[in-house]
């Protein structure tokens, strides 16, 4: 099961504790962070990586639209809010959702099952991806990756039996689109679990590599089934 960390930003204090006290209750989210305002949202971004945001619209200082239109990387969005006016906007930015205040336990688990279930079987569905090398888009088979590799702005594609492969992304955005066998051991790595060879406690062998599991993520890793 994915984990989705998330993170919460909303100027009344009610609103936050509530939505706090739903993400608890769902075993598929992670609570890594909760905010007064975007301000907040943006230096903790700056510094870490989530999965999804709620944010409200009408916040003082940076309203949540504004800060989603205008800042470069962001996780899922899921807006939170007391006013209709704001929904068509909102999509336009890609929203996943637009939920209005007061915000039912049942329709904010609706919303994150959705959200949950097309991702997850989206990934699943896949069997070959497409990346960007040389300005054109190269079709890669998932059963070949061995692992990826981030470095910089760029990810390093080790693939069985080929030279690797060098595309401008970012680990966050091809996580989103590999299936549940694709497990990111390190902030610099993520690896096929069917490559592996042999495993430790702190490091996995895939292929002819020994690759490190950083302690922040070992509690995502099991290669023990």
């Amino acid at each position: 099961m994915k984990i989705w960390k998330c993170i919460i930003a909303d100027d009344e204090p009610l609103a936050r504790e509530l939505i706090s006290d739903y993400v608890a209750k769902v075993p598929f989210l992670e609570l890594k962070g909760v905010f007064t305002n975007a301000w907040e949202v943006r230096d903790f971004l700056q510094k870490n990586s989530v999965d999804l945001l709620f944010i409200d619209i009408e916040m003082p200082g940076l309203d949540g639209l504004t800060f989603i239109k205008s800042y470069h990387v962001q996780p899922k969005v899921i807006f939170i809010t007391a006013h209709r006016k704001y929904a068509v906007e909102a999509f336009e930015v890609k929203a996943l959702d637009y939920l209005l205040k007061p915000i039912s336990f049942e329709r904010f688990l609706k919303s994150v099952n959705e959200m949950d279930t097309k991702t997850t079987e989206s990934a699943q569905s896949a069997k070959h991806l497409f990346i960007s090398i040389d300005r054109q888009q190269q079709r890669v088979l998932l059963e070949n990756i061995l692992y990826i590799e981030s470095r910089g702005d760029y990810l390093r594609f080790l693939i069985e039996e080929d030279k690797p492969l060098l595309s401008k992304m970012t680990l966050k955005s091809i996580l989103e689109q590999l299936p549940e066998n694709f497990t990111q051991i390190h902030r610099s790595f993520i690896v096929n679990q069917d490559k592996i060879r042999a495993f430790q406690k702190d490091k996995v062998k895939v292929g002819d590599e020994w690759l490190n599991i950083s302690r922040s993520f070992r509690h995502e890793v099991d290669f023990g089934s």
